[in-house]
């Protein structure tokens, strides 16, 4: 078994730093790319529509037009304007629009929900009375 000399060990030591500071620059790149493109990922949605957020608010596309003072994008064909939630959940709301549809056997975009407001119980009510 060969001895390692301290020139050795202080060339491999060395080359263990070099090694961890490159995978380290190497990582800050690509975190500063990705923070690039988050900056600019506007840029790449408005060229290629496929890469658009479905999830993204419509209300802040409404604010941002406004902003600009650009007129705000046409409703899709089949809504009837803006839901209003009060202290009702979205999955709650949507179960309750579903079952007025099929109660009253018309298709959900022919019908227009302005507000949906959870009721409080009975019990509640009347213990909030007394």
């Amino acid at each position: 078994m060969a001895d390692i000399t301290t020139l050795d060990a202080l060339i491999i030591s060395l080359i263990g730093f070099a090694i961890v500071f490159a995978v380290l620059i190497i990582l800050m790149c690509v975190v500063t790319l990705m923070g690039l493109a988050a900056d600019k990922g506007h840029i790449i949605t408005d060229k290629l529509p496929r890469f658009r957020n479905p999830f993204k608010k419509k209300k802040a596309a409404d604010d941002l037009a406004a902003a600009d003072g650009t007129e705000a994008a046409p409703l899709a064909a089949g809504t009837c304007g803006e839901l209003t939630l009060i202290r009702t959940e979205e999955r709650d709301a949507a179960m309750i629009m579903a079952i007025v549809a099929d109660s009253l056997g018309t298709p959900l975009n022919q019908l227009r929900f302005k507000r949906i407001e959870r009721m409080e119980d009975a019990d509640q009510a009347d213990a909030e009375v007394k």
